[in-house]
């Protein structure tokens, strides 16, 4: 598939997705940058989950971790990673405390970050590592390339931080060759992948970053309340646990429970209470969906919807803050208006069932795969009307 197609090409599987996403009947959906739809798939096995939990008074474990199994290998396939290098989180914040709890600090460390990331990609370094020198660059520094990391690297650099597609602007950064270079440097890599898993294919075992979070409410159609976390095997041995539990290690049935049982070795073993069963049963089958879709063909997707909403709003008098060029760019249109309020043009299109997000005083659009070219004609055709 090129980004040429129309929908009318893929209208049998659009048409099929569009069925299992009830928010497309009425509503205009460009917010998933925010949060994403629950898909009827979704929400009907996770109601089956809680129908046993409610008339057998639980789903049996070892039943509910064949399916975390499952889970964990249809994340690994979108992620281009091994099963074993996932471990299920609540969200992206949970992700990137784990990965700071487990990188073995010094005395002297200094750390890179954003200093506008969204914040989730900032307070846990603030808050948790108070004494660690911070140095910072900010996503206009980034989208321009990785030489603004590069040149604030020393010999005390122990990690560095970063989103992978910015939450405002919906600039793409690159941290294939940022990842490269801090492997070389022997500096721990985290990546906030929010913004784009689920929307824009990347293999991440190429990559090489040594931990990728990311929640799963948003591109991935997932409940809120579960993510992902992938840290990469050959980092494992280097780090320092620090949340080991009694479901870090091998259980298969609960009678013997004061007898020892071995540790796991995976990233799993950092999962170490009870899981969000009910959270895994609806990612589990929204990444049915993703997969069966084609990721190739999503990123195409999205990658076609906002180009169009790109060049419509140019012209329309419309400043872009998102870069235009493809590559630098995932599923985010962020722009504004000159004499026009972005917070009032927001709430009208809302009251018209036009659902995007206005952050920092910008408009901010995000359709994903789904969406229809006759759904972002009718925004901008919207967006005349109020402005008239």
């Amino acid at each position: 598939m090129t980004a040429r197609q129309s929908a009318a090409d893929l209208e049998p599987k659009l048409e099929k997705v569009r069925r299992l996403l009830p928010v497309t009947k009425e509503r205009v959906y460009f917010n998933h940058a925010a949060t994403g739809p629950l898909p009827l798939s979704a929400v009907k096995e996770m109601n089956k989950f809680c129908r046993r939990a409610a008339n057998e008074g639980a789903v049996p474990y070892l039943e509910a971790e064949k399916v975390v199994e499952e889970t964990r290998g249809l994340v690994a396939k979108l992620m281009g990673v091994k099963p074993e290098e996932i471990a299920f989180v609540k969200n992206t914040s949970s992700g990137i405390i784990l990965a700071i709890g487990l990188i073995p600090w010094e005395r002297d460390d200094n750390l890179i970050m954003m200093s506008d990331a969204f914040p989730a990609n900032s307070y846990p370094y603030h808050l948790l590592l108070a004494d660690v020198e911070k140095r910072f660059v900010t996503s206009v520094e980034l989208a321009s390339g990785p030489e603004c990391i590069f040149r604030l690297v020393d010999k005390n650099t122990r990690a560095v931080a970063l989103d992978w597609v910015h939450f405002l602007s919906g600039a793409k950064f690159d941290i294939a060759t940022i990842s490269d270079f801090c492997r070389k440097k022997g500096i721990y890599l985290i990546v906030d992948a929010i913004q784009g898993l689920g929307a824009i294919r990347e293999n991440f075992e190429k990559i090489g970053a040594d931990f990728v979070a990311a929640g799963g409410g948003k591109w991935l159609l997932a409940p809120q309340g579960i993510g992902v976390l992938y840290i990469k095997n050959k980092t494992l041995p280097s780090l320092k646990p620090f949340n080991l539990g009694w479901l870090s290690c091998h259980w298969e049935e609960f009678n013997s429970t004061f007898t020892p049982k071995p540790l796991k070795r995976s990233a799993s073993k950092f999962e170490e209470g009870t899981k969000n069963y009910l959270g895994i049963y609806g990612l589990r089958e929204a990444l049915k969906l993703i997969l069966e879709f084609g990721l190739a063909e999503i990123t195409e997707r999205v990658y076609h919807l906002t180009g169009l909403l790109q060049d419509k709003l140019m012209e329309f008098g419309f400043e872009l803050l998102t870069p235009k060029e493809r590559q630098l760019r995932a599923g985010i249109v962020t722009c504004r208006k000159s004499g026009m309020d972005m917070v009032k043009l927001q709430a009208q299109l809302e009251k018209e069932k036009f659902i995007c997000s206005v952050r920092e005083n910008w408009l901010r659009i995000s359709p994903h795969f789904y969406n229809t070219e006759d759904e972002v004609e009718r925004f901008v055709q919207q967006i005349k009307i109020f402005s008239e």
